[in-house]
């Protein structure tokens, strides 16, 4: 709807074909890969037989994933094993919106997030982040630690490799939330959101991690006034969510005393009491956050570690069968 509305009334913003390119990973997938850029095998499947069919070619494991779920991570899961293919077909099929499913091999790595704002067609990488992943099965973060850990030619790698993809898929000017995998030192693309990251990370992690002001300098672009990129730095800054145990959350305590510590930004819980914790479906299931600044990255983890430490939870555990249970 902004795009149209972009377009049509000569302002500056994606177009309506970047705009759909960015909601589809099937339809982002092929423009990348058509670039020759570096993306993991896939396939688009439309029914469980078809998604078996790319399951004997991709191998196992692999990850199934709505094409457009609309965001925060909804019916992705990695699959293992023949035993796992209908349970995650089934955990995928009511976020799909259009039928398509993709399936794409497992890429065992460095997850990363790149956040980056593209000025007339040049892309400046503001952050980089690199993620921690429990092992369960739908994969969703428990952290991202900025600025990510990597050796500098594998940095640069991916700054290239990001700059491609943005330019690519037509993010000419406007920000960029793009995620890479990083395996036996290669980058590969897994996907892209026509915006800031979500969350913290778009309003507070980058100008923590970067000293930019991302909010600001793209309200400038998208009005036509001059953006003031000034040098981008590397502080730390760590977005890290809590991870109770499974069960029905009773209490917690210590959050405003660990709100007050020095170094934390923001800290919430969003799970009420009396409903159910540690069950990570999806990143919308998360029980609550912080995020620590440091003047380097071993700094806001530390700091994030301690505040992870003082908040307790209290909860009630369930009867594993009440409950879905996402890990292996």
């Amino acid at each position: 709807t902004a795009s149209y509305v972009s377009q049509n009334m000569g302002l500056i913003g994606l177009s309506c074909e970047t705009a759909e390119s960015v909601n589809d990973k099937g339809i982002m997938r092929d423009i990348w890969n058509n670039a020759g850029l570096a993306v993991p095998e896939y396939k688009i499947v439309s029914s469980l037989d078809e998604l078996k069919e790319a399951i004997n070619k991709i191998g196992f494991p692999c990850i199934l994933k709505p094409t457009d779920c609309g965001g925060a991570g909804r019916g992705i899961s990695i699959i293992r094993s023949y035993e796992d293919v209908v349970w995650s077909f089934n955990f995928a099929r009511p976020y799909v919106k259009n039928d398509r499913f993709i399936i794409e091999e497992f890429l065992d790595g460095t997850e990363m997030t790149i956040e980056s704002i593209s000025i007339g067609g040049k892309v400046y990488i503001l952050a980089m982040s690199d993620k921690v992943k429990p092992d369960v099965k739908t994969r969703v973060a428990t952290s991202l630690n900025f600025p990510a850990v990597l050796p500098e030619v594998i940095l640069q790698k991916v700054k290239k490799l990001v700059q491609k993809a943005v330019t690519t898929i037509g993010i000419d000017n406007g920000m960029a939330h793009t995620e890479v995998i990083v395996t036996k030192d290669r980058p590969k693309l897994v996907e892209i959101g026509g915006r800031g990251g979500g969350g913290h990370v778009f309003h507070t992690c980058i100008e923590t991690t970067s000293g930019i002001k991302a909010p600001v300098e793209c309200a400038k672009l998208l009005t036509g006034m001059e953006v003031n990129l000034s040098e981008v730095k590397k502080k730390g800054c760590v977005y890290r969510f809590f991870t109770p145990p499974k069960g029905i959350l009773k209490s917690v305590k210590n959050v405003e005393k660990a709100k007050s510590v020095k170094g934390v930004l923001d800290l919430d819980i969003v799970k009420k009491i009396g409903e159910k914790v540690g069950d990570l479906e999806n990143s919308l299931h998360r029980t609550g956050f912080v995020v620590t600044k440091g003047e380097d990255r071993s700094e806001a983890i530390s700091l994030a570690d301690y505040i992870e430490s003082m908040i307790q939870f209290e909860v009630i555990a369930i009867n594993e069968e009440n409950t879905r249970d996402y890990k292996k």
